[in-house]
């Protein structure tokens, strides 16, 4: 999966009314769409992705039809693996496939119209003319042009439409691409410019993390910004607004990455590959340190030597436009995580403990990915730290992050379990200098709140599958690396450490892994007032 990879969820349905509808695909809606005639587009942009070459060469070889699928079709991507093949054969095929889905696009109709895909459809095609369309005969421009035209109206009437700040940023940058590509001048640009930046407020906070804390909503919305600044630079116009919001945001990108050039996998990431978060970072212009906290998103970094920590410290974000009422939501709607005060670790390019990731098209797989349980953290008899059915979150309190003797240490607390059970709970991470020793320590505290009385916490570490575990005698844990000659020890105090299966998602691909498990009953802990459990992962050489 892509950072561009369009997902049909409830915030780009279009809502119509059936009387509208049939509106749209007569004849009168098809003249209001008309434009000014310009007769061509042109070839002063250049798309900053890559497309899959292998692709292209299937899809040239006509092993792949991206006619299949109508959403596939319609959606362009399909242009970029083709221009990665880069022949002559499959510029022509390119142009072939173009005029198929204009004459198959006469009228207004869905999916093939609907804001999201226009936007990233005239993005494509504004951004890729250069080499498919510039050496075209008259006629093909001429069609083209008019069409591009036809959607840019469509598109400015419909793009407020879209259900989230996301989505209509996604359509504001197609319009934008589009128009400067037919040469609009910097007016129109510069007013697109200002709705966008207005948008903007309501996509990401000020530190520059998205407001819904899933890194692959954050990349792909950076990608977004990266295409519409070329807009305003072949319009001529002053982009420094939406390069500052792109700065923001590549400070926080960069404060997720791991050691191998992975984003983290908090609140169901893992869809977005290292290659593209490079390539990302790389068109944005991100330069500069990795900041150590975001605190407005709510995510810390620790770092020395070759070791790396990134900490969820913050509340857990709102549901998002047409979110149902459940723990997990649809495909597309959730940005809720319940990881809170999870955390990941990496060494060098491998990561050794992660969240299990990955947003699933099911619902119920949804769920479990967004659950307490799938991130590197504490849970409490089997629950969630957040519960919207229960209409209880989590709420993030004494985030601190900063040298300390020998290291550097982070300190948080959140009362997600004060409403079910009168428990805070409270996460201390030590990083020694040199980063071959993490210490954690999780203290569950007894407020005296009402509610059930406490049983099991349970504290989970999911480690990479390229980590093996074993249980020694005395208790501890030995890990191995999978080509690496480092080993690593994890001990704890207070609770009893077990090994079991996990799960983790990377790319869509399920690998299976293993986690390291404490377990403790506290049910006596509002006689003692609190119980702490603390740990440690520990570098050895062979």
């Amino acid at each position: 999966m892509t950072a561009d990879k369009v997902t049909h969820n409830r915030a780009t349905r279009m809502r119509l009314s059936g009387i509208e509808k049939l509106y749209r695909q007569s004849g009168l809606f098809g003249w209001q769409l008309r434009g000014r005639g310009r007769e061509t587009l042109r070839p002063g942009l250049q798309d900053p992705w890559r497309g899959d070459a292998g692709t292209g060469a299937d899809i040239l070889a006509f092993r792949i039809d991206p006619a299949h699928d109508r959403e596939t079709f319609a959606g362009f991507g399909w242009l970029r693996d083709l221009r990665a093949e880069g022949s002559i054969e499959a510029r022509a095929r390119v142009r072939d496939l173009i005029s198929d889905w204009i004459t198959g696009n006469q009228a207004w109709r869905l999916p093939d119209w609907r804001p999201d895909l226009m936007g990233q459809r005239l993005a494509i095609l504004a951004m890729n003319y250069g080499w498919y369309g510039d050496s075209a005969d008259e006629s093909f421009q001429a069609r083209l042009a008019h069409n591009v035209e036809m959607q840019i109206r469509c598109l400015a009437m419909d793009w407020r439409r879209m259900g989230s700040a996301d989505g209509q940023i996604g359509a504001l940058r197609g319009i934008a691409l589009a128009e400067a590509a037919l040469g609009s001048d910097a007016a129109r640009i510069e007013a697109l410019q200002d709705m966008l930046t207005g948008k903007l407020a309501g996509a990401i906070h000020p530190d520059g993390g998205h407001v819904s804390r899933m890194p692959d909503r954050h990349i792909a919305l950076m990608r977004q910004l990266v295409e519409f600044r070329m807009a305003t630079s072949l319009a001529g116009v002053d982009g420094a607004a939406v390069s500052d919001a792109i700065t923001r945001m590549g400070g926080v990108a960069r404060m997720w990455r791991h050691g191998d050039g992975r984003i983290a996998h908090f609140n169901g990431g893992g869809g977005i590959s290292a290659e593209v978060a490079e390539e990302t970072m790389l068109r944005a212009g991100v330069r500069g340190k990795a900041v150590q906290q975001a605190p407005y998103s709510g995510f810390l970094r620790l770092g020395s030597g070759r070791t790396v920590i990134i900490m969820d410290a913050g509340d857990p974000a709102p549901a998002s436009p047409g979110a149902n009422a459940g723990d997990g939501g649809n495909h597309g709607d959730v940005v809720r995580g319940f990881g809170t005060l999870g955390f990941e670790m990496s060494v060098g390019p491998t990561q050794l403990v992660v969240n299990s990731g990955q947003m699933m098209p099911d619902p119920t797989l949804r769920r479990v990915m967004c659950s307490t349980a799938a991130h590197s953290t504490l849970g409490l008899d089997n629950q969630n730290s957040s519960s919207p059915r229960e209409d209880r979150y989590a709420s993030i309190a004494g985030v601190e992050v900063g040298e300390a003797p020998g290291g550097i240490l982070a300190i948080g607390s959140h009362d997600g379990f004060e409403r079910s059970h009168g428990i805070l709970h409270h996460r201390k991470l030590y990083l020694k200098t040199g980063g071959a020793n993490l210490r954690g320590s999780d203290l569950l505290e007894y407020t005296g709140a009402p509610g059930e009385i406490p049983n099991l916490a349970i504290i989970r570490f999911h480690l990479h599958p390229k980590v093996t575990a074993a249980s020694l005698a005395n208790g501890s844990v030995l890990m191995k690396i999978r080509g690496s000659r480092t080993g690593w020890t994890f001990k704890a105090d207070g609770a009893v450490t077990e090994i079991d299966n996990s799960v983790y998602f990377e790319d869509g691909v399920r690998q299976a892994s293993q986690q390291i498990i404490l377990k403790s009953v506290i049910s006596d802990i509002r006689t003692t007032g609190a119980h702490e459990i603390r740990w440690a992962f520990s570098r050895s050489t062979e």
